[in-house]
């Protein structure tokens, strides 16, 4: 059965938030190029981290740091999930 996983992000409030964008141009943009993601409509991805008690931030505005995901990482999480 096909399922998603969501990077989760402590937020400075003191809450978890999911990151969403518009474009893939400002998912890059604000978490680097090497990125797992997936296109979904946002109404039912709200839904479901409401449920687990994590807010979605859209489009947010992120200070610049090192990239959560390197090219290499990406390529091991893709092979992980295809097992």
């Amino acid at each position: 059965m096909p399922f998603i996983v969501c990077e989760l992000f402590a937020h400075p409030s003191g809450g978890t938030v999911a990151f969403a964008f518009t474009a893939l141009d400002k998912l890059v943009e604000a978490l680097g190029e090497a990125q797992p993601w997936v296109a979904a409509s946002i109404g039912p991805l709200a839904e479901a981290m409401d449920e687990q008690g994590v807010t979605v931030l859209l489009d947010p505005r992120l200070r610049p740091a090192e990239p959560n995901w390197r090219p290499e990482d990406l390529a091991a999480y893709a092979r992980e999930v295809r097992r």
